[in-house]
């Protein structure tokens, strides 16, 4: 299963959008993966770190982007474990005035 799914099944919200941020609704989640670090290797183990980034925007943005950063951060299953890596932050505006933040995560994968 590639990243942004199982970050779909973990959050269970069907209107977050996996690898883009369409131009409508103005109230939208984004979820993005982009590149992690060196994988770590221990004793019978290798550790792939990946990196996400939640991106919200419209009204309520802050308050969905600070509700999945609750559900993401210290989340960990038989598969995978999720910190976050940033705060909730601030971008400002888009092109249509709607308001914008992002959070972003590490995921380790086994």
């Amino acid at each position: 299963m590639n990243i942004l799914d199982k970050i779909a099944e973990i959050l269970k919200d069907d209107t977050v959008k996996l690898g883009y941020l369409p131009d409508t609704p103005d109230d939208v989640t984004a979820v993005f993966e982009y590149q992690g670090g060196q994988p770590s290797h221990s004793f019978g183990n290798t550790d792939f770190t990946e990196n996400i980034q939640v991106r919200t925007r419209g009204e309520n943005s802050y308050a969905k982007a600070k509700e999945f950063s609750l559900i993401l951060d210290n989340y960990t299953d038989e598969n995978i474990s999720i910190i976050q890596t940033s705060p909730v932050f601030d971008i400002g505006r888009d092109s249509h005035s709607r308001q914008e933040y992002t959070v972003n995560f590490k995921i380790y994968r086994r």
